[in-house]
């Protein structure tokens, strides 16, 4: 490649040549300890995450959030030494574990947190869902999506810095690698560009009917039983395929606005409940979310199960329950972990159709629709 030293760089960094890519097979190439103290420190973001017509009341003290109730959700499926399995998602955990993520045990007391609310407004917008029984108000539900929404949106906003970090990991690399480094660097940041977007827009919806007081027009289900579910997760996102293998959005295609669905697993006074929740006006939503609950009673964990797995990194897991299933029940799941967790990771259209395997542990004793 003959380029100027003074012309732009072909990367479109938008630096003359010389700034950028010159001699860049020649530089030091980033370290794992570099990358990992990179990634580390995206998470030392710190800010309240309520509309701007609610930051006069907000408190200097940011807090450690938590998605998932740590004393009525994690505490119920937690070990005698108090700690769940989760994923930690880092350049140490995959260089570990030889590229794989896999379930860690985490303390309660870390698990699903992120410094995205005032200790004011973290007590003050869920306290409804932390101090009080489930009783499936529409304070309750607005709660639950609002908290999820929040969390993705930090995590999001940390995305796009991972993706210049990226952009350096072609130092030391030769032109076809620095091409290819470049080319993959700059799909996840559209792909993440895109999708702050679409989540700033659906968070403006949520603020205005926090501020205004007004219910947002949402339709949810409700999955219920007895005993707390082994599995808490608290996530949103936009679902390419439904339950039958058939796909519903194209994600690769960027001028379409795809349609998304908050779910969230989690107990309350010692009972289990899986809430999903979506705006009424997403018909592919509603249609995915029937071919779910269309499934028999039986099968329905069964899929809840591969969805989690295969989409969300915010999943906390029963010890006692993981410890109890078949090494080839484990290994199934494991492998669903890095669908989610990589962009990179293929997979075909039939990923949460039914693949065979039964899980126990969790019996579901209704499915109550709301608004749908």
């Amino acid at each position: 490649m003959k380029l100027g030293r003074n012309k732009i760089c072909w990367c479109g960094s938008g630096k003359k040549y010389k700034k950028c890519h010159l001699n860049r097979d020649q530089q030091k190439p980033i370290g794992i300890g570099e990358a990992h103290k990179a990634t580390k420190n995206l998470k030392s973001n710190r800010y309240c995450s309520v509309p701007n017509a609610l930051k006069d009341k907000c408190t200097n003290k940011i807090i450690n959030a938590q998605t998932v109730s740590k004393s009525s959700s994690l505490a119920e499926i937690a070990d005698d030494t108090n700690h769940v399995l989760g994923l930690k998602v880092s350049m140490s955990a995959l260089t570990k574990n030889g590229g794989v993520i896999r379930p860690e045990k985490i303390g309660i007391n870390q698990a699903s947190t992120f410094k995205g609310f005032c200790s004011h407004h973290d007590k003050s917008l869920f306290a409804c869902i932390e101090d009080e029984e489930f009783s499936k108000t529409n304070e309750q539900l607005f709660a639950l999506v609002y908290r999820a929404v929040c969390k993705e949106l930090y995590a999001k906003n940390s995305s796009t810095e991972i993706s210049e970090l990226l952009k350096s990991a072609d130092k030391g690399k030769d032109i076809i690698n620095q091409i290819a480094i470049q080319e993959m660097a700059s799909g996840f940041g559209i792909g993440t560009d895109t999708a702050l977007k679409e989540l700033n827009d659906f968070k403006v919806l949520l603020d205005e009917s926090l501020v205004n007081n007004t219910a947002l027009d949402m339709c949810h289900i409700i999955v219920s039983s007895s005993s707390p579910c082994p599995v808490s997760v608290s996530s949103i996102l936009a679902p390419d395929v439904d339950f039958e293998g058939k796909q519903i959005q194209d994600l690769s295609n960027l001028k379409v606005v795809p349609e998304g669905v908050i779910f969230n697993s989690f107990s309350s006074d010692g009972n289990g409940y899986i809430v999903f929740s979506w705006l009424k006006s997403s018909i592919i939503i509603s249609n995915f979310i029937e071919t779910l609950v269309n499934q028999s009673a039986n099968s329905v964990f069964n899929a809840l199960l591969r969805f989690f797995f295969s989409v969300s990194e915010n999943i906390y897991i029963s010890p006692v329950w993981w410890e109890s299933l078949t090494e080839e029940l484990r290994s199934t799941l494991t492998k669903r972990i890095m669908i989610g967790v990589s962009p990179f990771v293929p997979h075909d259209n039939a990923y949460l159709t039914d693949d065979g395997y039964v899980y126990n542990g969790w019996t579901i004793e209704s499915i109550e629709k709301i608004n749908f």
